[in-house]
């Protein structure tokens, strides 16, 4: 039946039939073909420890690789055809098409399995982000290349994409003018998920607001502060502020002056400073090398000693429990040593005051007291310039 057929009838139902077998023959080839690329990586990955990447590998290459082996049927079998030039000019754009495809896909999947988790994500870049920002680093990267594709593919099919890039940009700063605050706040939601300056739970201070998170958005973050009282906070803004979290202390210190009278003797002082420093260093919440206990000044009204030690406790009211101890302990030295703790007081002195004047001062203080019963010391005017002083309490200290 055949031989009765024009020659040209034969040729085309023999190219024909050839372009069905490149069909079928390069189909039958895919699984073949998936495993010759994918094998030499999962040995690679294998090596480098990575083993458990091996099905995802195979994903990888088995996605794109039915679009480029259907480009090479369709390229080959126009090509068997020999089609004229219109027509292969049409094959070929569709066989580059398929082809741009085929690499977008691979780079889709190869995203998803790279920022599949936090551990994986390290494992291939080496760069550790937070896990929230997975989900934001994958559907980036993919609209990227789903973008670059859609104006690859235009170009191919010979449409000029400048113009539709500048509409695109005038729009997306449009887009971007009118949701500023939104950009903003999401770029501010990165910054505090991949710096973490603070979690849920956390107490934090900032210039304008102190108190316990209770969630991190998308857009801003709930804060509850000492009087119960919910603050929301724009992630821009807290996300440029100075933060000051108070739940990642280690250690919290101790720190204050305490001051005892001027009848203290040096060899008290010495007692006190030494008896102050074995104290401390023997409790077991405090930091033994941290302990500062010094003589440091003479003030107005006390001898002033430097107190200062960091305690083992970062919870505020265990800390504050611990601190009320070391105060009474302090308390129980001092008196221990026969001291004591000073106020602010004043002391005044008059020189060469008789007993009118002393009667005058009486009713101009108004305080009770009688100075002309007080022993005042006087000289004479003709006397050396350092006349005698005598203390007079005043009625106010």
């Amino acid at each position: 039946m055949l031989e009765t057929l024009p020659n040209s009838i034969r040729v085309i139902l023999a190219r024909i039939l050839l372009v069905v077998l490149t069909f079928s023959l390069i189909w039958l080839l895919r699984s073949l073909l998936v495993w010759l690329l994918s094998k030499p990586l999962e040995r690679l990955l294998a090596r480098a420890g990575h083993a458990e990447m091996d099905h995802a590998i195979r994903l990888v290459i088995s996605r794109p690789s039915k679009y480029l082996l259907l480009a090479l049927a369709i390229d080959v079998g126009a090509r068997i055809l020999e089609v004229n030039p219109a027509l292969m000019a049409f094959v070929t754009n569709v066989t580059r098409t398929f082809v741009i495809i085929a690499l977008t896909l691979g780079i889709y999947s190869l995203v998803d399995i790279v920022v599949f988790s936090r551990r994986r994500f390290f494992l291939t870049t080496g760069i550790a982000v937070d896990e929230a920002l997975l989900p934001f680093i994958r559907t980036g990267v993919q609209l990227l290349a789903w973008a670059l594709a859609l104006v690859i593919v235009i170009q191919i099919w010979g449409y000029d994409v400048s113009g539709l890039i500048a509409g695109l940009g005038i729009g997306g700063l449009a887009i971007s003018l009118a949701a500023q605050d939104t950009l903003s706040n999401v770029f501010g939601f990165a910054t505090i998920v991949s710096d973490r300056p603070f979690v849920v739970g956390e107490y934090i201070k900032t210039s304008e607001v102190e108190g316990v998170i209770e969630k991190v958005g998308l857009r801003s973050t709930r804060v509850r502060q000492l009087d119960q009282a919910v603050v929301t906070v724009p992630n821009s803004k807290l996300a440029s502020s100075v933060i000051l979290n108070w739940s990642r202390l280690a250690k919290r210190r101790v720190d204050f002056n305490l001051g005892v009278t001027y009848m203290t003797k040096p060899d008290q002082m010495e007692t006190l400073l030494d008896q102050l420093r074995t104290m401390l260093q023997q409790r077991e919440t405090v930091d033994p090398d941290s302990v500062v206990v010094y003589f440091i000044e003479f003030g107005q009204s006390a001898l002033n000693i430097l107190v200062r030690c960091y305690v083992n406790i970062a919870e505020w009211r265990a800390f504050t429990s611990e601190k009320e101890r070391i105060l009474l302990e302090v308390m129980r030295v001092v008196d221990s040593v026969g001291l004591q703790i000073a106020f602010p007081s004043q002391s005044l002195y008059i020189e060469n005051l008789d007993n009118n004047a002393g009667n005058q001062l009486n009713n101009h203080l108004g305080s009770g007291l009688n100075l002309s019963e007080q022993p005042l010391q006087t000289q004479n005017a003709s006397d050396d310039k350092g006349a005698d002083r005598a203390p007079i309490p005043h009625s106010g200290d």
